[in-house]
């Protein structure tokens, strides 16, 4: 009887913790993360998960950076189900599951800044690296998607087809040392300093749709930033929301 207690209890818990959002999102990471592990060379392509590295207004978060002679795969990960409406030049998306409609953050956006990032901290240049977007759940596309956004089987396929040799076996081993040392260290306070910027961010967004500022240059918010670097280290200045996509400043 005790036994059947705690059994239900573990249920009753699991089925609880499983619709959670950051354990949706730690599943799919984990079952692309066992795919690519067990579908791709492990002597060509060598994978490193789940990397926060600094950026220009705080730190950025990688799901999976494929490092291989081929180029650096950039992939943003997405567990979800439902239809999927987007283009590449929509600011966000539509998941529609029956009658319920909610955006999301265009995931290539989002993958933008990823790639960016990982463009500056490994020295690189932009046809060095190629952004993915992977669904990895219950998802169907109901509008046209490019190559680059797919499901499992088509994200390897996408990966795979990239054969224009840009790395040397050496060069692979040494982006992947420098990757794993630049890489902030995985824990509880590195996880809640990213969700803090994060938060930050979207705040920072939702007062620029109140006040209605844009940038002149690309149409995005404008936000007032803190130069770190430079003789005017320290000092405060009004940039576009849009940076290092655009770099607008007043």
């Amino acid at each position: 009887m005790l036994l059947e207690h705690w059994l239900l209890l573990f249920l009753v818990v699991f089925s609880f913790i499983i619709r959670k959002t950051w354990f949706k999102g730690w599943f799919g990471e984990l079952l692309l993360s066992l795919s690519f592990r067990f579908f791709l060379d492990g002597k060509l392509y060598k994978l490193v998960n789940d990397v926060t590295l600094h950026c220009e207004d705080g730190t950025t978060q990688v799901d999976h950076v494929l490092i291989s002679p081929f180029g650096i795969f950039v992939v943003e990960t997405k567990n979800m189900k439902g239809w999927i409406f987007g283009s590449v030049r929509q600011k966000q998306w539509t998941q529609q599951i029956y009658r319920h409609r909610s955006k999301f953050q265009n995931p290539l956006h989002q993958n933008y800044k990823h790639l960016k990032a990982l463009e500056f901290s490994l020295d690189l240049k932009p046809t060095d690296l190629f952004s993915v977007v992977c669904f990895v759940g219950d998802a169907s596309f109901k509008t046209a998607m490019p190559e680059n956004v797919t499901h499992i089987r088509g994200c390897l396929r996408y990966i795979r087809s990239k054969l224009e040799s840009k790395f040397s076996e050496p060069e692979v081993a040494a982006l992947t040392a420098k990757l794993e040392e630049l890489k902030l260290k995985r824990g509880f306070q590195t996880t809640r300093n990213h969700k803090t910027h994060v938060r930050k961010l979207v705040a920072e967004k939702s007062r620029q749709r109140q006040s209605g500022e844009t940038c002149p240059k690309c149409g995005a918010g404008l936000v007032e930033r803190v130069a770190k670097r430079g003789k005017n280290a320290g000092n405060a200045f009004i940039g576009c929301s849009a940076y290092p996509r655009c770099k607008f400043t007043q």
